[in-house]
């Protein structure tokens, strides 16, 4: 019944297909595209049958680089909002079930985590340390998890004071039960919508990264592509309009999605996002 009320959502229908083109983009990209990085004589050249998006300054197809593009966006999009997912869940159903000073030492953490800009930390971090991937990912992975623990604290407290809580309670069940067989199920909508809008965040937040030159240049970012397209902006517009739409239509689609998942599970009428 929930799959097929998804299937209804037309925002997640357009959103989930859009992704799914960009995951397949990057899985083509890596066994059947040419070398991103492959210079040629064929500079600056317009979209044609053997370049449909155009060369570079250097000579790259920027068709090529696009789609490799694709994975390094899926990567950052995909793994750290769910290692905040895992994390955020987890402290918020335990601040907020138990309450007392464990919830107001996790409240305070998530609060001190919260008041600092992740994007600066990010850029700090970038600056100082190298702009790897796997360190943007690990800094948007701590500054995520603050957000979603406080909807499910607030979720969890409202939660653990109903009847088959209470029901669960007097039967004998554990704590631990009661978390992972009620809690967890009914919060699971509120976390997977969150985390579809922080996916659509941590890319705009990887591309900025490499939009200033702090990102990852050993792999190809559409963000960098931005950068190095801005001083040919009036004489080959191909090599900034075709990345900045892959970069537009990904973020929009991956709000799309979470619109979709907010709409059919009615999150927003639970929990203000």
């Amino acid at each position: 019944m929930r799959l097929r009320s998804l299937l209804g959502s037309h925002r997640f229908v357009v959103g989930s297909l859009f992704v799914l083109g960009v995951l397949l983009a990057s899985v083509f990209a890596a066994f059947a595209a040419g070398d991103p990085f492959q210079t040629s004589e064929t500079i600056l050249a317009g979209p044609s049958r053997a370049h449909p998006f155009g060369t570079d300054e250097l000579g790259r197809d920027v068709l090529t680089r696009i789609l490799n593009g694709a994975a390094t966006t899926l990567k950052v999009a995909i793994a750290p909002p769910l290692v905040a997912a895992a994390i955020g869940t987890a402290v918020g159903l335990a601040g907020g079930y138990f309450g007392g000073l464990l919830d107001d030492i996790l409240l305070k953490l998530m609060e001190f985590t919260l008041v600092v800009p992740r994007f600066l930390i990010a850029l700090v971090a970038a600056a100082f340390f190298g702009g790897h991937l796997w360190l943007v990912g690990v800094v948007l992975a701590a500054t995520f998890w603050p957000s979603t623990a406080r909807l499910v604290r607030a979720e969890a407290i409202s939660l653990r004071e109903r009847e088959f809580v209470e029901a669960s309670r007097s039967l004998g069940a554990s704590s631990l039960w009661i978390i992972s067989r009620h809690l967890l199920l009914l919060v699971a909508p509120l976390v997977a919508v969150n985390t579809s809008f922080q996916a659509g965040q941590a890319t705009l937040i990887e591309a900025g990264l490499a939009f200033l030159g702090v990102g990852d240049r050993n792999l190809v970012s559409w963000g960098a592509m931005l950068a190095d397209a801005q001083s040919y902006l009036g004489i080959a517009w191909w090599t900034s309009v075709f990345p900045g739409i892959a970069l537009a239509l990904m973020i929009l689609a991956l709000n799309l999605l979470g619109d979709g998942l907010a709409d059919t599970w009615n999150v927003r009428g639970r929990v203000r996002l």
